[in-house]
């Protein structure tokens, strides 16, 4: 394990490299083996990749990659403030985004698995004065509910000097009883309604706020010990990173920023390659519960399937399938992937607008090239680009 810097760069940044077991392809990493020189080679790639997305200054944020328990590559390019030029490193936070979502449905699914819920409860069986009698838990988690969405249509959204919350969320839908934009199961649409709806829910059903419950139930047990919500994060401590826009531009804190449940989790590349292995070894949620979970809706969109907070992008070749989920929020870009296969894991935090965040096929492509020396058609990888909308975030 050694530590370089990438030239012509005065940015605090570290690599870390690290080395594999054995030497023939397997269901799972335990029995590959990278020499030196094929071990550099990875590595080298993965750095010249973000190092000439950093120069065009088109990334700034943290990359983490790691294969099974071993990491192969981590390192912070750029500024956790631009403008007054306070460095990032590797233990910066960043406000997750969507990527909150996978842990608002890991809490309900750790509440099916306690027996307190059942994923066809209707809503309204905790919230009877909710007016969408159809809609279910299972609805809310794969987005096939049907709900307005918040975003669009409660004023205070963007307003700076009031708090809002997802009982907030709850609150609106219950007074406004605003028709349904389809009825619930019919199709899929994603929709942040439906996760602050299930903070609602987690809360009601384990009698503690949504911030204590994910600690307790998630954070905590999967060694996360520097992850927590808006509420329970120092804004102003040295490792929490300030979202960037267009231009450099600081995105200030406003009303809907406090509203849990579909974002507003920081955490740093360290945690989540934390859950990402205890999720991946089934410390986290049972082989069964994860099954449902992944098991997902056709959205119609780049030939992926949405599941329970985890987005499935599937290919010809069963071991390349992905379990994901980006993030957009006030500058925010964020992305945390999976391939189960062979507990590939790879995540990368920006605190700035630029979507290369979520361009990470040449890296898998790259682990394939290395581990199982598998060519991949430059043009058909183009086209398997995880590309979600903005609207999907």
């Amino acid at each position: 394990m050694f530590f370089s810097k990438p030239a012509e760069t005065n940015i605090q940044e570290s690599i870390r490299f690290s080395t594999l077991l054995s030497e023939k392809h397997s269901e799972t990493t335990s029995h590959l083996k990278l020499n030196s020189s094929a071990l550099q080679f990875l590595t080298n790639k993965i750095h010249e990749h973000y190092e000439r997305l950093f120069h065009q200054k088109a990334f700034n944020g943290c990359v983490f990659i790691a294969i099974d328990d071993k990491i192969i590559y981590e390192n912070a390019w750029g500024y956790s403030d631009i403008k007054q030029k306070i460095c990032l490193s590797t233990n910066s936070l960043f406000q997750l985004a969507s990527v909150s979502k996978i842990f608002t449905a890991t809490a309900i699914l750790k509440l099916y698995e306690q027996n307190k819920i059942q994923l066809n409860d209707p809503v309204q069986k905790y919230f009877p004065e909710f007016p969408y009698s159809e809609v279910t838990i299972h609805h809310l988690l794969n987005h096939t509910s049907g709900l307005p969405n918040y975003l669009h249509l409660m004023p205070e959204i963007g307003r700076q000097d009031t708090v809002l919350s997802h009982q907030s969320v709850l609150q609106f839908l219950i007074k406004r009883k605003l028709r349904p934009e389809f009825k619930a199961g019919r199709r899929h649409k994603y929709c942040n309604t439906n996760y602050a709806v299930l903070a609602c829910l987690i809360e009601k059903v384990s009698g503690m706020s949504f911030s204590v419950f994910l600690k307790k139930e998630v954070f905590i047990p999967a060694g996360m010990f520097n992850t927590n919500t808006i509420h329970f994060i120092d804004i102003f401590d040295e490792n929490t990173t300030t979202s960037h826009e267009y231009k450099s531009r600081h995105v200030p804190f406003y009303a809907g920023d406090f509203i849990l449940g579909d974002k507003s989790i920081y955490s740093n590349i360290h945690d989540l390659y934390a859950f990402g292995q205890a999720f991946l070894n089934g410390k986290i949620l049972a082989d069964s519960t994860i099954r449902l979970m992944t098991k997902g809706v056709k959205t119609n969109k780049y030939g992926m399937l949405y599941g329970y907070g985890l987005r499935i992008r599937n290919y010809e070749d069963s071991n390349q399938t992905i379990w994901f989920h980006n993030g957009w929020w006030h500058g925010y870009r964020t992305s945390f992937q999976m391939r189960p296969k062979d507990k590939v894991i790879v995540i990368v935090l920006s605190n700035h607008i630029h979507k290369t965040t979520y361009y990470t096929s040449p890296i898998f492509q790259t682990i394939d090239e290395v581990l199982y020396n598998k060519s991949i058609d430059s043009s058909e990888n183009n086209q398997k680009k995880i590309y979600p909308t903005l609207d999907e975030e």
